[in-house]
């Protein structure tokens, strides 16, 4: 195997199990995953993480379902989720 920190190997070039303290990630091994990637600890693996979209403007100020000032009152905005986990142990973040 040439796979740097690669205990096991499918091929000379793709690693099917990292050494530890290593993630397993298309075939190679890392000390972290790359980004848009999760760290799966239980397997060692880098999955597809969440991903979500840019935040919406502030909506208007309220308070007890009545439009209020700029004071004492609540303003919200939202993001939707692009694409939902590889797996449901990384959760999206709120």
């Amino acid at each position: 195997c040439r796979i740097e920190n690669c205990d096991s190997c499918f091929s000379r070039d793709f690693c099917t199990k990292c050494k530890s303290g290593f993630y397993s990630h298309r075939g190679r091994c890392f000390r972290g995953c790359p980004p848009g990637f999760a760290a799966l600890e239980e397997l060692m693996e880098c999955v597809e993480g969440c991903e979500v979209g840019q935040w919406s403007e502030w909506g208007t100020c309220s308070r007890n379902n009545k439009t209020c000032g700029f004071k004492w009152g609540l303003e919200t905005r939202t993001r939707q989720i692009v694409k939902k986990p590889a797996k449901d142990t990384i959760p999206c973040p709120t």
